[in-house]
């Protein structure tokens, strides 16, 4: 386990606040970088935020469904509706639900971009 300065771990607290354990997650992650190191406890506590505000949306979800107001979950992908699904009215829809509510909240979407696999035809594009 590597050791770090303790000058470090005091500008770190200074400026965000942290706790020991941020402090040194931070470290660890930055090797001992200042600069990374916020980098890094800052990116965790936005991936918690994120945890956290997930959570609440699935918690009055599973209210809903337990009172048998909730008719279903509609998974939309900005203005495009991806998938629509029913909820059964009763403590089977808040079962559902709070099985639900675990999986999206470790759910993570990401767009992993590239090269395309075909280049554009130079000759198309180019004007005789």
């Amino acid at each position: 386990m590597a050791s770090f300065d303790m000058a470090l771990a005091d500008e770190i607290r200074k400026r965000l606040d942290a706790s020991y354990d941020e402090i040194l997650y931070g470290l660890e992650q930055g090797e001992g970088d200042l600069l990374r190191a916020l980098a890094a406890i800052e990116r965790q506590r936005r991936e918690e935020r994120k945890v956290e505000q997930g959570g609440e949306i699935i918690g009055r979800a599973v209210g809903l469904a337990k009172e048998g107001r909730l008719k279903g979950l509609r998974v939309k992908l900005g203005d495009r509706t991806v998938r629509e699904v029913p909820l059964p009215k009763s403590v089977a829809g808040a079962v559902f639900g709070a099985i639900l509510s675990t999986l999206l909240t470790q759910l993570v979407v990401e767009l992993v971009k590239g090269a395309p696999e075909h280049p554009p035809d130079e000759e198309a594009e180019s004007p005789e």
